[in-house]
């Protein structure tokens, strides 16, 4: 997670997310493998959603708290006031590989009281690198009672469908975990500021462990999701 990304069209949706899985009565935990550096490329751009009112219908305290941020950066979305009760944050800048292992356990210990944990890189789950989280770091961070919830970018290289499957199974080979969901999101945004041509952005939301009420609550936030224009969503499960 970088600072240029902060408080546009894809933090809507997963802050939003969050706050649905997380509701009254969980503790919400965020480790955003943080950035500090700007990576060059024009993402974190579209900012249009402050103009929707589905958007905003969709969950008006998050809309109302990330369309005042008064700047965009990371530590401005954690004193923003969209968060529920208690969460936590870990923002050490995600270090050399050499250095890998102990920042990934000053991460579990700083987020250890969470029931909801989510992992927040710039590219999903991969190999040791500033903008991947691992499947060693998710195991490192699975414990009785919590659900991870981490953030993918579908790539290009083989149909979804197969691409969610092999994700799921290999979570489940990596990490032990039975019971995996995945919300697939797919928002329309103008290709350029005021154009009437829309291109696809695709993130992925997976939650690893969740238990029967968190899977209905993810089920329910898809169900709200598809009313927003020119977004479609939808819950797929392991099998």
């Amino acid at each position: 997670m970088r600072d240029q990304y902060a408080g546009d069209v894809s933090d809507v949706i997963k802050f939003a997310f969050l706050r649905a899985l997380a509701g009254k009565d969980k503790t919400l935990g965020i480790a955003w493998y943080y950035a500090p550096s700007h990576d060059g490329r024009s993402d974190g751009r579209h900012l249009e959603w402050r103009d929707e009112t589905a958007w905003r219908a969709l969950d008006e305290e998050l809309h109302a708290g990330l369309a005042t941020l008064p700047e965009r950066s990371v530590e401005a979305l954690e004193q923003a006031m969209i968060w529920p009760e208690g969460a936590l944050f870990h923002r050490e800048p995600v270090p050399p590989r050499v250095e890998r292992s102990a920042w990934g356990r000053r991460k579990r210990s700083a987020l250890d009281a969470a029931d909801i944990l989510f992992l927040d890189p710039d590219n999903g789950v991969g190999g040791e690198t500033e903008k991947h989280a691992t499947f060693s770091e998710i195991r490192l961070l699975r414990k009785p009672g919590r659900a991870i919830v981490f953030i993918t970018f579908p790539g290009r290289n083989m149909k979804h469908d197969a691409l969610l499957q092999q994700l799921h199974e290999r979570l489940s080979v990596e990490t032990g975990a039975e019971n995996i969901v995945t919300l697939r999101t797919n928002v329309s945004v103008p290709r350029a500021a005021g154009s009437s041509s829309y291109v696809q952005r695709q993130r992925w939301f997976t939650v690893v462990d969740p238990d029967a009420e968190l899977t209905a609550r993810a089920q329910a936030f898809a169900n709200a999701l598809v009313s927003v224009p020119r977004v479609r969503a939808r819950l797929e499960r392991l099998t």
